[in-house]
């Protein structure tokens, strides 16, 4: 073959790739997106578990991408409690974009809390999950954390602000939260 036949080949080659890469990997809509969040359990099982919080606390939403914020790989959910001069993160549900989803609390039972350390630079909050592997037991415990990037548990709107998520098993992903008020 010639530079004059390898060339249009290899750009017809390249446009169907992009092709079929778009049709595998395309933007969901709002409704697949609320499919994920009503789907199976996750293996997610934090260190420590505290009873279900108000229903009047501020909410942290959080969620984490691969590549494109149009489709999260995981988002965490966390009710906001204020507890003397420090903060409680009870965690509501976990949802991946497999559609495994976990809620906690939701039947009366313990959520996870996670530890806020707003000493960290960025502000951190942290727990322990159990993930799945090959041995015996099937699981281990890994650490997890989210830095909060100019956050202010004091302050609920719509804004997004910067997040990352710092876990081998989710992997190191950028992403971003947003609190809600009461």
């Amino acid at each position: 073959m010639t530079a004059r036949t390898i060339l249009p080949v290899a750009a017809l080659c390249a446009v169907v790739l992009a092709g079929g890469a778009y049709v595998v990997l395309k933007p969901q809509g709002a409704a697949e997106h609320a499919s994920v969040a009503e789907k199976a359990e996750s293996t997610s099982a934090p260190i420590q578990q505290t009873t279900t919080g108000s229903t009047a606390s501020p909410k942290l939403y959080c969620q984490f991408y691969v590549f494109t914020e149009q489709r999260p790989r995981v988002a965490f959910y966390f009710d906001v409690v204020r507890r003397d001069e420090s903060h409680a993160f009870q965690q509501v549900y976990v949802a991946e974009d497999t559609g495994q989803r976990t809620d906690f609390g939701a039947d009366g039972s313990l959520r996870p809390e996670w530890r806020f350390d707003r000493t960290a630079e960025p502000p951190r909050i942290a727990s322990t999950i159990a993930v799945p592997d090959n041995s015996q037991a099937a699981s281990h415990d890994e650490d997890i954390a989210i830095d909060i990037y100019s956050y202010d548990p004091e302050r609920a709107g719509t804004a997004w602000f910067e997040a990352s998520l710092k876990n081998i098993h989710f992997q190191n992903l950028p992403g971003k939260c947003r609190q809600s008020p009461a």
